[in-house]
């Protein structure tokens, strides 16, 4: 500041460990590619919206062009692919989860050295009736120590808005410490309903190094007087969305 030849198990792409680690949250269920066609005009206003996500979904469908799904009140759409290093991304899997207030996509698989860089859009689902809004960002990533080196990461993620950018960044480098400036909140008068991703690891060129899942979440801001629900209700039918103006324009300035 964004093909899979045959869909791939969960087995294959987390360690047991890992898979108790990262989906130990409530999953959102269902699936949904949107079919490509004309650009989606709603969701902000409730209009339209596209259908459920699945608890897993394969990377090759995320990148394979004009895939959107809705998780709760979320809507995931406008993935594109910058940096894969060994189509790890590509042939990860892709998980979209909710526990309370946190909305949570996370890819898993093998990022060995290099790097890997996707970008997508969140927008809220009837926004201007729930008068519901984004509050903060916070990234992760989660460290295979394989063999007697330590892995060495950067995880950022950066966040656009119309009105502010948010960007995090956590590490891990030659040490177990992780280190991060994240969660970062938007500012109370700037909590948007819609926003742009890029969410990016870079993995260091060291003997036995991995990392097996990245994480960004997204916690929801709730008018006072709100109850915080637990996992959210899935709902919708499909439709279609591609680019908008403004993630077209976000894609130039990164690649």
């Amino acid at each position: 500041m964004l093909s899979l030849r045959t869909p791939i198990g969960l087995g294959a792409a987390l360690s047991a460990s890992l898979a108790a680690s990262l989906l130990s949250i409530a999953p959102v269920q269902a699936q949904a590619e949107a079919p490509s066609g004309n650009e989606w005009p709603g969701g902000v206003d409730g209009s339209s919206k596209p259908a459920d996500c699945a608890t897993f979904v394969p990377g090759a469908s995320i990148f394979g062009g004009s895939f959107a799904c809705t998780a709760g009140d979320k809507i995931y759409s406008s993935f594109f692919l910058t940096t894969d290093t060994g189509n790890a991304l590509t042939n990860g899997i892709f998980q979209f989860t909710i526990t309370g207030t946190n909305h949570t996509l996370a890819a898993l698989g093998n990022f060995g050295p290099g790097t890997y860089e996707y970008g997508y859009t969140m927008t809220i689902f009837d926004a201007l009736n729930s008068g519901q809004r984004l509050e903060s960002a916070s990234t992760s990533a989660t460290s295979s120590n394989i063999g007697s080196n330590i892995p060495a990461w950067t995880k950022t993620l950066d966040v656009a808005t119309n009105d502010e950018d948010l960007f995090i960044t956590t590490t891990q480098a030659g040490g177990p410490v992780v280190n991060t400036d994240g969660p970062k909140t938007f500012g109370v008068l700037v909590q948007p309903v819609s926003a742009d991703f890029i969410s990016k690891l870079v993995v260091a060129p060291l003997p036995n190094n991995a990392v097996q899942g990245i994480t960004d979440t997204v916690t929801q801001k709730f008018d006072d007087g709100e109850t915080v629900p637990g996992p959210l209700p899935i709902l919708g039918a499909a439709a279609a969305f591609g680019f908008s103006r403004k993630l077209r324009s976000r894609i130039k300035q990164t690649v």
